[in-house]
């Protein structure tokens, strides 16, 4: 699946990630709320998350972004685990990964699913948490034990998890259809 004529989307998302007020600041806990206008939402719920779902099922690798410490929107290929009924997405990584670094200093992350062929899409804007403790890693590794075994070969004391929790979604496809006059893909609020 081709990411290509979809990256501009990508970069917009990645504005999303952070905000600054008067003084130039970075606004973390305000940064990925959606202002209302933002919001399109015609059909079900249950249904948007449904296709969004169906969306990830078909192709697990998305775009993860980021922002570094400068501001600059950082793009990378990430194998994720399928979401659970909130929408919460787990990504492993290895501890000492630039994106570990950028989410510690700013969890505001976006998640980017989609299919061209299918003309469909996830955009999933949420807060990234860190979770290094063998407990979790343990009990949420969603991959395979080859698939484990192959890029981490320590695990798990080599092996750190992403944890996304979404805080907005916004999807098209799957028998989901952005606005027509604005082609504005329909959204959930967690």
């Amino acid at each position: 699946m081709s990411k290509g004529p979809f990256l501009a989307i990508l970069i917009g998302l990645a504005g999303l990630s952070c905000s600054s007020d008067t003084s130039g600041q970075l606004d973390q806990e305000n940064a990925l709320t959606p202002p209302h206008e933002e919001l399109y939402t015609v059909a079900e719920r249950q249904d948007i998350i449904a296709a969004a779902q169906a969306i990830i099922e078909a192709d697990p690798t998305a775009a993860l972004v980021s922002v570094d410490s400068l501001g600059r929107p950082r793009i990378r290929s990430v194998d994720t685990s399928k979401p659970d009924s909130s929408m919460i997405i787990w990504i492993a990584t290895r501890p000492d990964t630039r994106k570990v670094d950028q989410i510690r200093g700013n969890p505001n992350v976006a998640i980017y699913y989609n299919d061209d062929e299918a003309i469909s899409y996830v955009s999933i804007m949420g807060t990234a948490l860190l979770h290094e403790d063998i407990e979790t890693i343990m009990a949420n590794n969603p991959f395979s034990e080859e698939w484990t075994s192959r890029f981490f070969p320590d695990y798990p004391e080599d092996m750190l998890l992403i944890e996304i929790r979404p805080t907005w979604m916004e999807v098209m496809g799957q028998g989901i259809a952005a606005s027509e006059d604005t082609w504005r893909p329909q959204a959930v609020t967690f």
